[in-house]
């Protein structure tokens, strides 16, 4: 039965690393789907649109498959959290978009996954080690070597990237909270309880700011694009994440995250004709040798503990 359990433990673990890549494919994709539409309408309005979709969709299915769901309490706690990740943060990457591109903001996220490890050592959920600390050097200097070059930069990129940065905290610490709320309820309770009040902060703010909320003046392609963000970069890809956190630590799911840059590299060339410039990809490649040089221990040991 222990070896069924490891097995079975193994397999979902193997499910989450999945579901976490995929979600950040998504994601990756929405920075260049983003990146167009800062150019038809105002941030908030993309923020807001994305958002709002997502609650209403979301929540239409959770009325009628949701059972249990978390007290007030819980849900004052869930919703305070979400309304900062699922509303701030969008808002902090549709307005960093407007000064850098598409692939050198989600390369700038990519600085997630230390982020998180740094947390959860700090809460105690994660052991700090020496090979962790050295990955969190090398993909620094990742980071550093692909935004410290200037070639093919807007000239105010320096601003969208340091947004991109706090959004990357913001992502980290929201992971580390949502792996224990996730213990407790499902997934899709998760992303609703956060969705809705992150849908009604960004609404409040467009109305605040006089941006518009659910008539911008958008191109066919400037729709399909929003369509696009709704459900797949954030229906789809904000339930993989959360699915995923529920079955393996933080730290692990964020590892995900460079399939994030890698994407909206691809998609940035092809679709914005953003440069992809040798600075970008050597920095990529430290990226992902710190995040292998961060884990491989960790790794290492789970599978010893599965041959026991």
């Amino acid at each position: 039965m222990s070896q069924n359990s490891s097995t079975s433990a193994g397999n979902l673990a193997v499910l989450a690393a999945l579901a976490a890549c995929l979600s950040t494919a998504l994601g990756g994709s929405a920075f260049v789907a983003m990146r167009f539409l800062v150019t038809e309408t105002e941030p908030v309005t993309i923020a807001f649109l994305r958002n709002f979709v997502a609650a209403v969709v979301l929540t239409s299915i959770a009325v009628v498959v949701i059972r249990r769901w978390p007290s007030p309490r819980e849900l004052l706690v869930m919703g305070a959290m979400g309304a900062v990740f699922f509303g701030g943060l969008q808002l902090i990457f549709s307005n960093a978009l407007v000064y850098t591109t598409a692939s050198r903001g989600a390369l700038a996220y990519t600085t997630a996954p230390f982020m998180t490890l740094l947390i959860a050592a700090a809460f105690g959920i994660e052991r700090p080690t020496r090979q962790k600390f050295i990955g969190i050097v090398v993909a620094t200097l990742g980071v550093v070597v692909a935004l410290g070059q200037g070639a093919g930069a807007p000239p105010d990129a320096w601003i969208g990237d340091g947004l991109i940065l706090i959004g990357a905290l913001i992502t980290a610490v929201f992971g580390v909270w949502s792996s224990r709320a996730l213990q407790r309820h499902s997934p899709l309770v998760t992303v609703v309880a956060g969705v809705v009040p992150g849908s009604f902060l960004l609404f409040l703010f467009a109305l605040a700011t006089e941006a518009p909320t659910f008539k911008p003046d958008l191109s066919p392609i400037g729709w399909a694009a929003m369509a696009y963000l709704g459900i797949g970069a954030a229906v789809i890809s904000y339930t993989l994440w959360l699915w995923a956190l529920r079955h393996t630590t933080p730290t692990l799911v964020s590892i995900a995250l460079p399939v994030n840059p890698l994407m909206a590299l691809f998609w940035g060339a092809i679709l914005l004709g953003e440069d992809v410039t040798v600075e970008m990809l050597i920095g990529f490649a430290l990226v992902i040798c710190g995040i292998a040089i961060a884990n491989w221990r960790r790794r290492a040991a789970r599978e010893a503990a599965h041959v026991e």
